[in-house]
């Protein structure tokens, strides 16, 4: 097999820059499929992904060894601290299935139960190891040091390289988030994501390290092939814990849809806790194209500026996104790597024929319990205009709205504001969104047949045909839940 550790690294200047304890992660993640489904009761995701995530700690005396062999220096008798090496790797499949309520009162929420498959594994054990190298240039060692490993014996000769399932070795990991609009514009929410982990049972392998040896790096060579190649030397199981990460954080929406968003996250490692904060502006640059750009502290490291775009081409979307740009064009002296991009594919189901509601003249009258009238209106005939009328230029439309479902409330409407020409045709004189459940609009008062048309997340359209009164109309509706739902 090829030399596993055949890497161009400058020792001496890595031993100057590193720090006591160095932290390495890698977290990667193909969809190999990933879908939606919406229905009344809320919306179902499913997703069938290839995962790899490994972190390792390195101390600064296993690059110090090598420096002090690159620069010639006596090193005879030298004793090396490597007792904090640890780490962990993962290769694993992820089939997950997930659900996402509708919102309701301005929460909504979401789970996701995800089904490991461990393909490999490899987990470092690691009791107080230090390593001592005498005059003839052989190392010592102080300590235990071992390397478990799961499902490794696929990569020996004949094996097939790739495989689409592997459950001999499963577990169970948990994702569940909560998101709270609060109006129009603040949004909260906050998820947890990985909980869980593997229990490795099958393909199960150990090498514990000799207290003597010529060199480390082809000891890591020899290790690697004992693994693949030598009988199982254990059938003691393990279990190795995905990061699990927790993340919260708000986000205010701009009039012009632009947005700004904060977030903290918090990633749990089997050693330690690493904690990251952004700020992020997002904003809409024409119909098919949506941009982003972000600000991110993570990893002990401050320079960290990301950017994304996001474009829209009929039912196909393709997003790419960084939270590091530069370490895109220089991946191997950036400190943290980022890169994301994907393509997807969506079908929307038929529009519902309440864009263009109609009067229901037989159901919407002024008699009727969908009506709670406070004034009496004139619905068939414009009153007869009067000199005092001459002088009112304007009337106020003013309506509050309630669920025919008892207990549920409505936190905005959709008003507009039609009204008749001569002609017959109808014409828009007023539209907005109200952020509760009532409006008021004063209007011009032009003696002519006027409709109304509420929508309300979750319910029927209303439509309402009056003639504006001089001293302005007060009116009381209630809506009625669409499909059997009780609305928002």
């Amino acid at each position: 097999m090829d030399d596993l550790c055949n890497w161009m690294i400058d020792y001496d200047q890595a031993r100057r820059q590193v720090s006591d304890m160095n932290t390495y992660r890698l977290d990667g993640q193909i969809d190999l499929l990933y879908g939606g489904i919406e229905s009344k009761a809320g919306f179902f995701t499913f997703n069938f992904s290839e995962r790899v995530v490994g972190d390792m700690w390195l101390p600064r005396d296993l690059f110090r060894r090598y420096a002090d062999e690159d620069l010639e220096e006596p090193i005879a008798g030298r004793w090396y601290d490597l007792q904090y090496l640890q780490g962990q790797a993962l290769h694993f499949k992820e089939l997950a299935v997930g659900y996402a309520s509708e919102a309701r009162k301005g929460f909504n929420w979401g789970a996701r139960v995800k089904f490991l498959l461990g393909h490999e594994a490899m987990f470092l054990e690691n009791e107080n190891w230090v390593v001592r190298e005498d005059e003839e240039g052989g190392l010592f060692t102080d300590g235990n040091f071992a390397v478990r490993s799961a499902g490794f014996g696929h990569y020996a000769e004949g094996e097939p390289l790739f495989r689409l399932f592997s459950a001999r070795n499963a577990g169970v990991a948990l994702d569940a988030g909560l998101n709270y609009q609060y109006n129009d514009h603040w949004s909260f929410f906050a998820s947890v994501r990985d909980l869980g982990g593997i229990t490795w049972r099958r393909g199960l392998n150990q090498r514990m390290m000799p207290s003597t040896f010529s060199s480390l790096m082809e000891e890591v060579d020899v290790t690697f092939d004992d693994l693949v190649n030598v009988p199982a030397e254990t059938t003691k199981s393990f279990r190795t814990n995905l990061p699990a990460r927790v993340m919260a954080g708000g986000r205010y929406q701009f009039e012009n849809k632009h947005t700004v968003n904060g977030l903290a996250t918090a990633r749990f490692y089997e050693e330690e806790m690493e904690i990251g904060v952004s700020l992020g502006y997002a904003l809409p640059i024409t119909s098919w194209l949506d941009g982003t750009v972000n600000y991110a502290i993570f990893n002990k490291t401050y320079n960290n500026v990301g950017a994304g775009l996001a474009m829209e081409f009929g039912n196909v979307q393709f997003y790419v996104a960084s939270d590091n740009v530069l370490s895109v064009f220089s991946p191997t002296s950036a400190t943290n790597n980022h890169f994301q991009t994907g393509l997807n594919l969506i079908w929307n189901k038929p529009e519902e024929d309440e864009q263009k509601p109609t009067a229901n003249r037989e159901t919407i009258q002024p008699d009727d319990e969908i009506l709670q009238e406070q004034v009496q209106p004139t619905t068939t005939a414009p009153k007869p205009q009067t000199s005092d009328d001459e002088d009112i230029a304007y009337f106020t439309l003013k309506s509050q709205f309630s669920s025919q479902e008892p207990g549920q409330e409505i936190d905005a409407i959709y008003v507009d504001v039609y009204r008749y020409n001569k002609s017959g045709e109808k014409q828009l004189i007023h539209t907005s969104r109200y952020p509760s459940n009532e409006f008021e609009v004063t209007l011009y008062r032009i003696h002519s047949l006027h409709e109304l048309t509420v929508r309300a997340y979750g319910y029927e359209p209303l439509v309402y045909q009056f003639f504006p009164e001089s001293d302005g109309l007060n009116r009381n509706f209630k809506l009625n839940p669409r499909g059997g739902s009780t609305g928002k």
